[in-house]
């Protein structure tokens, strides 16, 4: 989802915009994955991608050996292989990245809250907290001071 990132991958890449995938929810083994979670929304960038483009997204996300390809509603997304549910925090590292992303699309820290099915599964601040590995108060720090990217049309 990260602009940057995605251009590097794939060069000429088209933006689209924002959308959500219904029934699934964002959870962190170390990496971001989603799981099927009635109810819940996870919040995301979609992209216009070419048959090149679908090849470097395979080699980046290990497919098809560390993330599955999977299809709803004719858009294509990954998952990984052996799903888990919240085993391991990201990197601060990491997580910058994706934050990041969520900027670079205009979606914000309740979108990113309610991707991780907060209020859907009555998760506590404390909760989110053991998920990240960080703090609340750093979590909104990284997301008002992560510098957002150009958008582009």
């Amino acid at each position: 989802m990260n602009i940057s990132q995605t251009q590097q991958r794939c060069p000429g890449v088209t933006r689209i915009g924002q959308s959500q995938l219904k029934d699934f929810r964002l959870v962190f083994n170390y990496h971001a994955d989603i799981i099927p979670a009635d109810g819940c929304i996870v919040h995301g960038g979609l992209w216009e991608i070419t048959g090149d483009h679908e090849a470097a997204l395979d080699t980046y996300e290990g497919y098809p050996n560390y993330y599955g390809k999977y299809y709803q509603d004719a858009v294509m997304f990954y998952r990984m292989k052996e799903a888990s549910d919240n085993s391991k925090s990201p990197s601060r590292w990491y997580l910058e990245i994706i934050i990041q992303g969520y900027k670079d699309f205009g979606l914000t820290q309740d979108d990113f809250e309610e991707s991780l099915g907060i209020q859907q599964l009555g998760l506590t601040h404390t909760d989110l907290e053991m998920i990240l590995g960080v703090s609340m108060e750093e979590l909104e720090r990284l997301f008002s001071r992560v510098a957002t990217s150009p958008v582009y049309p």
